[in-house]
């Protein structure tokens, strides 16, 4: 009989330990939120961050799937990873419009300076004329 009680007070804690992990809401909301972070900066236009942004929604729709059949532990570690791709994706594509602005400024100076090219200074940097010598 002890057995038996044993067996069923670790047969219960087993339960309780698997279906104790609540839904990861707050997990799902900062997930959701990246992902339209990334959308609205044009993620799904440039071909590095689109597919980072692909992989957070397929982890997001895997995520609240998992949620729906109470694998709470998991989705929250599946969203964990889409909240990531999707600020990678956002990173991506914050990258690839400063690297466009960079070069649209290039091209403006170019411009302004007749076409000529830009160089680097040379030499030892101007010094003031206060300057103890």
């Amino acid at each position: 009989m002890k057995g038996l009680q044993w067996a069923l007070v670790l047969g219960s804690v087993g339960a309780a330990a698997c279906a104790g992990a609540p839904p990861p809401h707050e997990r799902e909301a900062s997930s959701a939120a990246a992902i339209r972070s990334a959308e609205e900066v044009g993620a799904e236009r440039i071909p590095q961050a689109a597919l980072h942004l692909k992989l957070a929604h397929e982890q997001f729709d895997k995520g609240k799937a998992l949620m729906s059949d109470g694998d709470n532990s998991r989705a929250d570690y599946v969203l964990l990873r889409a909240q990531a791709d999707a600020e990678l994706a956002l990173a991506f594509a914050r990258e690839n419009k400063t690297r466009t602005d960079a070069q649209t400024l290039i091209e403006r100076v170019r411009t302004t300076r007749g076409g000529q090219p830009l160089q680097a200074p040379t030499g030892n940097p101007p010094t003031s004329q206060n300057s103890v010598q």
